[in-house]
């Protein structure tokens, strides 16, 4: 029981020594003259966001026939957010097409997909 004792007051000991560790939370002042709008240079587009940077999207385009013997064409689209790809969000689309299809009653022949 002591032994537990002592090694919790060391533990205690050094981890307060610790405590005053690591990078200030202090702000930094800015200067009056500088304005707070961001220069152009540090504007961060779209394609840099980290988690924006692997959505995809992707369209896909079907043909196919109706029950009367007519033709139909149909677009579906899908997209994924982080680390979807292209597949999985082509496969989105495909499950929109095949859902708009199905209201429509036509039977799809044959699609292609457009990832971006």
């Amino acid at each position: 029981m002591k032994r537990h004792v002592v090694w919790l007051a060391i533990l205690a000991v050094l981890g307060s020594g610790f405590a005053g560790c690591g990078p200030g939370t202090e702000t930094p002042e800015v200067p009056a003259d500088e304005t707070s709008q961001p220069s152009p240079s540090d504007e961060v587009s779209s394609e840099d966001r980290p988690v924006e940077a692997f959505a995809r999207n992707c369209k896909t385009t079907c043909s196919g026939f109706t029950a009367s013997g007519g033709t139909c064409n149909v677009v579906g689209f899908g997209a994924t957010t982080f680390l979807g790809g292209c597949k999985k969000a082509c496969r989105f689309a495909r499950q929109d097409a095949d859902a708009k299809a199905a209201s429509y009653g036509c039977q799809l022949a044959q699609c292609s997909d457009a990832c971006n």
